[in-house]
């Protein structure tokens, strides 16, 4: 039954209408409720996420030392010095062994072998199929440049040094002909036989070969020696020394040259 005001009574005759102390306390109930799960839920969210960072993290971690490793072995392969090393020891074999070119020729070398004229060699003109004729033209035997070397054998050198240095003292090339440098230089001798010591020096002339990768200095006294060193291609610090008679192209004597 209602009453005449369409309120609800209960069995007992009380009135089931909610007082405002009674919603405050639900909405305050549901509030307080909701903000919990909401916590929770975040304070959950929080601790997944930071499992997923810590993983995230790691990943990262490990793919950066990898490529950072992958970085160190590009470098160590690409690295100028250790190529030019290992080019080093490849002539070494190469002119034990004979590169199939004739004396007066250039090897192009790498997978596809190619002859061509010496004199084509750092001309600025590409004859090689690789472009190898104008891949190193760097001068090693610049002004300036000064090689000590270390008398290995030695069967013909009146003075018997223990030491032979050469120092470039001036360099042409002319542009019509650049794959030779003509050269002034110095020969310098130590010597000590037990009788006599001393340092004498000998002005010549020569020549540097960029297709035979040898420099030539002409005997620079009476006896006829001439003086030749040759460089493998890539490395410009280090030459292998040969005394050689003139008239015969005997050679006599072999010494290691390197820059100072």
């Amino acid at each position: 039954s209602r009453s005449a005001g369409g309120h609800s009574r209960s069995a007992n005759g009380n009135c089931d209408r909610q007082t405002p102390t009674d919603t405050t306390m639900k909405r305050l109930l549901v509030a307080a409720t909701v903000a919990v799960v909401l916590l929770v839920a975040t304070a959950t969210a929080d601790v997944d996420h930071s499992a997923d960072y810590d993983k995230l993290d790691d990943r990262i971690d490990q793919l950066t030392s990898r490529v950072n490793a992958l970085i160190g072995k590009i470098d160590a392969r690409v690295d100028p010095a250790r190529i030019r090393r290992a080019h080093s020891l490849e002539q070494r074999v190469v002119r034990l062994e004979g590169d199939g070119c004739g004396k007066r020729e250039f090897q192009c070398g790498s997978d596809d072998p190619q002859c061509i004229g010496s004199l084509l060699v750092c001309d600025g003109v590409k004859d090689c199929r690789n472009g190898n004729d104008e891949s190193h033209c760097d001068l090693p035997t610049n002004v300036g440049a000064f090689f000590e070397g270390h008398v290995i054998t030695d069967s013909c050198t009146k003075r018997q040094p223990e030491i032979i240095s050469f120092e470039i003292k001036a360099v042409r090339r002319d542009t019509y002909f650049s794959a030779v440098a003509f050269v002034r230089a110095n020969i310098i001798i130590k010597f000590d036989d037990g009788h006599h010591a001393g340092e004498v020096t000998l002005p010549t002339v020569g020549y540097y070969s960029f297709g035979a990768s040898k420099l030539v200095l002409t005997p620079p006294e009476k006896d006829r020696l001439a003086l030749t060193c040759d460089f493998d291609g890539y490395n410009i610090d280090r030459c292998d020394g040969e005394i050689k008679h003139e008239g015969s192209l005997e050679v006599c004597a072999t010494l290691l040259f390197t820059r100072k």
